[in-house]
């Protein structure tokens, strides 16, 4: 069969055109084969291919048997009315991983096993985040007490308007705090900091993290503080938090949203910022893309600073909001 096509279940494959070898690599997976060789090694173990090797139109072919052992498939079966070879239970080993430091930090798409390799070449597994990852990123800080930030971006669904974030606080390479929450791409990034305390929200309490040792400063209560008469699957995503205000969207209304968090108080700002013909388009949800158009983009004093963008795609405009006194 064709080498290119174990790349489906996330495999890679490294020629080398000096010594005529392929090498195959996914999550804890390794396989090589050399051309004209009727062995190759499969996860460090020299093991007959059933065949050999061989090139035509510059294309490896490989024995299936081989494949199929390698991928920790079942029997191989011929269907001679299709012309059809047929392997059932196939492994997947689609991987992400990048090099923080020193240290490589591996998830697997598949099973959600995060692991942190050191630069000691020491493996120990940091997290398990769930199936269902799909197109993943890594974001590295370093805090300023010297600790890790690492947070984890999975966007999913079709067509990809989903977003989910895994938020890990790591001291001497383990997670001492962690949170996840599951918003839209069309949202505002998530808090971070707020006043050198890192924010962590699963979507309905809100902790605020002292940086250095990962004490638990503040909890909020997300649907108390907005007035959720029913606080089962009602989510928020947290744009900014500051000590009066936080800035939040709930995932039902996509509405960015100033709340006093003293006195619960709320300012819709799209009722603020925009005209009402552009309001009337915001109240019209769009449950396949919600969004209200806004994007925080900074705070001096009492002024708020937003990027608007239309749906009939104009050129973004800057407003400002600025917060009222209270006494």
């Amino acid at each position: 069969m064709p080498a290119n096509l174990v790349k489906a279940t996330g495999i890679e494959i490294l020629w080398s055109n000096t010594a005529k070898t392929a090498t195959f690599s996914g999550w804890n997976k390794s396989f090589s084969v050399q051309l004209g060789s009727s062995t190759g090694v499969l996860d460090g173990q020299k093991v007959p291919l059933g065949g050999t090797p061989y090139m035509s139109n510059k294309e490896l072919y490989v024995p299936v048997k081989f494949i199929a052992a390698a991928l920790e498939g079942g029997p191989v079966r011929w269907d001679p009315a299709k012309k059809t070879l047929l392997i059932n239970h196939l492994h997947m080993y689609r991987s992400y991983s990048e090099t923080f430091e020193g240290g490589v930090y591996s998830l697997s798409l598949d099973s959600g096993e995060l692991y942190l390799t050191t630069k000691q070449n020491t493996k120990h597994q940091l997290a398990t985040l769930g199936r269902g990852l799909d197109v993943t990123d890594f974001t590295f800080e370093r805090t300023p007490a010297g600790l890790t930030l690492l947070r984890v971006s999975n966007v999913y669904g079709e067509p990809h308007v989903h977003a989910e974030y895994y938020t890990y606080l790591l001291k001497n390479g383990s997670v001492i705090r962690q949170g996840h929450t599951d918003t839209y791409t069309t949202f505002g990034a998530a808090a971070e900091w707020s006043e050198g305390k890192l924010v962590l929200n699963d979507g309905q309490t809100l902790r605020l993290i002292e940086d250095g040792t990962g004490a638990v400063s503040e909890t909020i209560d997300l649907p108390q503080l907005m007035g959720a008469s029913v606080t089962k699957d009602v989510y928020y995503n947290v744009e900014a938090v500051y000590k009066d205000v936080l800035l939040v969207r709930p995932l039902d209304t996509a509405i960015l949203t100033i709340v006093n968090r003293t006195t619960g108080e709320q300012i819709l700002l799209y009722k603020e910022l925009l005209s009402a013909e552009r309001q009337l388009e915001v109240e019209q949800i769009d449950y396949m893309f919600p969004e209200d158009h806004i994007k925080f983009t900074g705070r001096e004093g009492n002024v708020f600073t937003f990027t608007v963008n239309y749906l009939d795609g104009s050129k973004g405009t800057v407003h400002t909001y600025t917060l009222p006194d209270r006494e």
